[in-house]
């Protein structure tokens, strides 16, 4: 995992980053390269099942509070963060609705970053999101 950490790579990522503009350009992209798209027919409206459940993780886990500082390792980090867990379920289920194996292959790499903590995201009750406070991000304390 040396190599990924020595390429150019944000470690912080914005919701809307990941959520909304990359999966965007993902979908143009593989609309004009003519990428073939998943041949599930109408099983791709068990898209909507997935997007459901998605939202309804990320409304289940808002009063969750903020994730516990015991740094479980794999996947099971991303029980800890119902919003990442929901954002990803929702984006999967728009991939499998419009039939994109783009969309799906990036979800699934999304879901790899952040139970290896190769990202992080942006949150705004973490130290100098606030006004007046002072932070610097240090790595070791990762």
């Amino acid at each position: 995992m040396q190599f990924l950490q020595r390429l150019p790579f944000p470690r912080r990522l914005a919701a809307r980053v990941w959520l909304l503009t990359l999966p965007s350009a993902l979908l143009s992209f593989e609309r004009r390269q003519r990428i073939p798209r998943l041949p599930i027919g109408h099983g791709r409206l068990l898209g909507l099942g997935l997007i459901a459940v998605g939202v309804a993780v990320v409304l289940r886990g808002q009063g969750a509070g903020s994730p516990s500082a015991g740094g479980a390792p794999g996947l099971s980090r991303l029980r800890d963060r119902p919003a990442v867990v929901g954002g990803l379920l929702a984006l999967s289920g728009v991939g499998v609705l419009v039939r994109s194996l783009m969309l799906i292959a990036y979800a699934i790499g999304l879901a790899f970053a952040f139970a290896r903590e190769a990202v992080e995201l942006e949150e705004p009750q973490l130290p100098g999101r606030g006004a007046g406070d002072d932070w610097e991000y240090d790595e070791t304390q990762v």
